[in-house]
């Protein structure tokens, strides 16, 4: 008796025997799509460079801040004349009248040292710069979440692929194993005179056309899998199962969304608007180039003069000392402000397009993936009708060929048939949970449906 699969309804558990192989590599630690999701956010390189970026943007913002700090810079000198200047002074200050007379002047070792001290009173580019650096912060965590969404798509992608690679892989197995049995009891008919030598090659080549379809779809399994490792941040030498808790066909009614909500829900359109806001703030701070700057200073040190290298023993030392106000007042720079503040305008413009633009894609993304959505509902439930027919036929004609009534070649091709008939339902049935992460990616609620599983 072949063994067939029986295919049960849509809203129940999808063939809990096809993940019955997953028991044979009990070595591995068990995985739900959930927990790839988490440990990938642990282990994925992408995401912990991410991390690693804000956490920069806000070394940034503390550098921006630091910078209304007082500033204060200790500085020291030595100087070694090994030869003094000469000078050369009138003959009447010494008393030589009409003559010119070389002096050295100076000592031979000289030493100076203060601290300085500047504080900004007025900055006008202090304001706008902290905003920026704290918008550049904005954008890494944005960018953390966009990173984080495109690696939960691809590890849900891998996720459901490698799971209906397996449930068919296992499918094939049952195939490969009636097709096997078959040919083994039409061997022993012809044995008895009971069959023709073209039964049992007709049924040989369809067996050997399932083991060959199996081994190719278990070198898929094995680089989809490899796949799937990788996107986690797991070594892929590492030994996994994939659980199937979370693995159900639940047919969801498909729930338009509304354009404006989808806008805010994408993390890449807002990236785009926070991309405005910081050309907007660039302009801004061109314009305050055009207002003065104010800063107080103050100096203390002092220095010490010997002909002899004996500044730790008992000698003068001279301190001098100042406070200021420096004011910067900006005149004239050539028009390159006023270019600077038209470049960002431009940019200011050419953003805003952009996001019209990118609008009108999210518009499309959306549409498009409710009809890939939809229509996949249609073709699992087709493919299902398909192969329930299709199971029906085999039952029908391996009963029939046992009778006596049907021939082997209607076996084969009923064979080849279902075969034909549960591949197609594998395939839809990746092209239903691929459509159903892209309806969430596009609708920016992948992460929270992902958040939802169980």
């Amino acid at each position: 008796m072949i063994q067939l699969i029986n295919i049960k309804k849509m809203k129940v558990h999808i063939l809990f025997l096809g993940l019955s192989i997953f028991s044979l590599h009990a070595v591995g630690q068990s995985f739900t799509l959930k927990q790839c999701i988490d440990y990938a956010q642990k282990n994925n390189g992408d995401i912990i460079n991410a991390n690693y970026d804000i956490d920069i943007a806000q070394k940034r913002v503390n550098e921006e801040m630091g910078s209304m700090f007082p500033q204060i810079d200790a500085s020291s000198a030595y100087t070694n004349n090994l030869k003094l200047n000469t000078t050369v002074l009138p003959g009447e200050i010494l008393g030589q009248p009409g003559t010119n007379i070389a002096v050295q002047m100076g000592t031979q070792h000289n030493v100076s040292g203060g601290v300085q001290l500047s504080q900004k009173i007025f900055d006008p580019h202090f304001g706008t710069s902290l905003k920026a650096t704290q918008l550049s912060k904005k954008q890494s965590e944005l960018a953390l979440k966009q990173t984080t969404e495109q690696i939960q798509y691809d590890i849900s992608y891998l996720y459901y692929q490698t799971l209906v690679i397996k449930m068919q892989m296992n499918s094939l197995q049952v195939a490969s194993n009636s097709s096997k049995a078959l040919m083994e009891a039409t061997e022993l008919r012809f044995k008895n005179g009971m069959a023709k030598q073209i039964d049992v090659d007709r049924i040989k080549v369809s067996h050997n056309n399932t083991r060959s379809q199996l081994n190719q779809i278990e070198l898929s399994c094995k680089q989809s899998l490899n796949n799937l490792k990788y996107s986690i941040g797991m070594p892929v030498d590492s030994l996994i199962v994939l659980a199937d808790s979370s693995f159900n066909i639940e047919i969801q009614e498909l729930v338009l969304a509304t354009n404006s909500s989808s806008f805010e829900n994408r993390t890449d359109y807002q990236l785009q608007k926070l991309a405005l806001n910081s050309y907007e703030l660039e302009k801004k701070l061109n314009a305050t180039g055009y207002l003065p700057s104010l800063s107080f200073n103050a100096y203390y040190g002092v220095n010490a003069m010997r002909d002899e290298f004996d500044f730790f023993n008992n000698g003068d030392w001279h301190p001098n000392s100042y406070i200021g106000l420096s004011l910067r007042i900006p005149v004239f720079d050539g028009m390159q402000r006023q270019s600077r503040i038209a470049q960002s305008k431009l940019e200011i413009e050419k953003s805003k397009v952009t996001i019209n633009q990118f609008q009108e894609l999210i518009k499309v993304e959306l549409s498009n993936s409710e009809i890939q959505y939809q229509n996949a509902i249609d073709n699992i439930q087709s493919e299902q009708a398909n192969l329930n027919l299709a199971e029906s036929v085999l039952k029908s004609t391996q009963l029939q060929y046992e009778q006596g009534t049907s021939s082997a070649l209607d076996l084969v091709q009923a064979e080849s048939s279902y075969r034909e008939s549960f591949n197609n339902y594998y395939n839809k049935l990746l092209n239903y949970y691929i459509a159903q992460i892209n309806l969430e990616h596009s609708k920016g609620t992948l992460t929270e449906y992902l958040n939802n599983l169980k």
